[in-house]
């Protein structure tokens, strides 16, 4: 087994590559112009046009790497999903850079040949939306290649037949590491090219390489780290391209407390790669034990952003005890110029299997039924007790004189 001390120093180093000109709360086309003029070109680095979205935006990859094992990364398929396009170009400064790691980054240029497109929905990006500028998902266009954009990808792929595909996403903050609390930070795939979930050699590199991620995330986020949902998709490229020969490793970012702009999670992001790269470029997961994939903990849906708990509802003159799950959907106001947050009811009744990011056990609190109390509506109600307590768009006031 590898050692992890490389990874250990580049985690401990990596501000020295944060590209500052990127938020991963937000990136838009306009927001990656000036880190594409600060690539180095020519023998290094390599700015190419691939085409054009529907709404006419630029759809760039990077290359560089004069190895025989091709890479092909992408991120912001989804255009509310930019933390991996951040971690990037931190890439981009990895490899520009000269210092204590240069034998790292020969040996890494010399092996692979880097195939980089950061920003595949810029339409998306711009609305701050999961879909293209028409609202189709493109990670369910691979078989029909509709969108301007899914065909970029398909073409490219085609065109450089890459070993390793690295799809990279955000995944919401309800997610944990298997029943627990733990939320799941960071989550994992190796796609199916079918629906009985073949192990083919393509796919069982998938899950080595994710091994390789696996052991070195634990050294920063133990517990944190999940499987992702393997049922097939046939309309993505993540199975798709598996089925082609290509072996496709899906990053999911999720929830990490305190890290409300997903900074340590864009930090993770970069570590996971460079991780995934040294052991390609080495082939030491070739060694690996495939089968202990299924003993990394499969993603499950149980939190909520917040839980009321124990509360009690008067309704037709009767009593009875109800939990309240509450969600935050953010979007971004593309006229005002910031995200709002808007807080619905999730689920009422037993949350007794769930968790909160935010949790309260609220049995001195009643509550009166109204038509609105129901799931997807705004949570927007006085709790009524010792203390006064009032949701207001999913958040509880005061926060601060309640125990946790």
């Amino acid at each position: 087994m590898r050692s992890n001390h490389l990874e250990k120093s580049l985690f401990a180093g990596y501000e020295n590559y944060r590209e500052t000109l990127l938020n991963p709360k937000l990136i838009r086309y306009q927001d990656l112009q000036p880190c594409y003029e600060t690539i180095k070109t020519g023998n290094s680095f390599t700015v190419q046009l691939l085409g054009k979205s529907v709404e006419g935006r630029d759809i760039n990859v990077i290359s560089f790497g004069t190895g025989k094992i091709k890479v092909l990364a992408w991120s912001q398929m989804h255009g509310d999903e930019p933390t991996a396009t951040a971690a990037l170009f931190d890439l981009i400064k990895f490899f520009s850079a000269d210092d204590s790691f240069n034998s790292t980054r020969s040996s890494l240029i010399e092996n692979l040949n880097f195939h980089f497109i950061p920003l595949l929905n810029p339409d998306g990006a711009e609305l701050y939306k999961r879909g293209n500028s028409f609202n189709i998902d493109l990670n369910r266009d691979a078989e029909k290649l509709e969108s301007h954009e899914s065909k970029i990808l398909w073409d490219y792929a085609a065109k450089i037949q890459p070993e390793f595909g690295f799809n990279l996403h955000d995944q919401n903050s309800y997610y944990t590491a298997g029943r627990t609390d733990n939320h799941a930070t960071i989550s994992l795939l190796a796609p199916p090219s079918d629906h009985v979930k073949s192990i083919n050699y393509t796919r069982e590199k998938s899950m080595q390489v994710i091994l390789k991620i696996f052991e070195t995330l634990n050294n920063f986020i133990p517990d944190q780290i999940a499987r992702y949902n393997d049922d097939h998709e046939p309309r993505s490229f993540g199975d798709t391209f598996v089925k082609k020969g290509i072996s496709t490793i899906l990053i999911e970012s999720g929830y990490y407390k305190s890290d409300p702009d997903k900074e340590f999670v864009r930090k993770l992001n970069f570590i996971s790669l460079i991780s995934a790269f040294n052991s390609i470029a080495e082939r030491d997961f070739e060694k690996t034990d495939y089968t202990k994939y299924f003993s990394i903990p499969e993603n499950q849906e149980l939190l909520f952003d917040l839980i009321l708990r124990n509360l009690t509802l008067n309704y037709k003159e009767e009593k009875f005890k109800i939990d309240i799950g509450i969600n935050r959907k953010k979007k971004w106001n593309s006229v005002s110029k910031e995200f709002i947050y808007t807080g619905t009811i999730a689920e009422l009744g037993d949350l007794s299997l769930n968790y909160g990011i935010e949790d309260y056990d609220l049995n001195n609190h009643q509550i009166s039924w109204t038509e609105k109390l129901a799931v997807d509506e705004p949570a927007d109600f006085v709790l009524e007790g010792k203390e006064k307590l009032v949701i207001k768009n999913g958040f509880l006031y005061p926060l601060g004189r309640l125990n946790k």
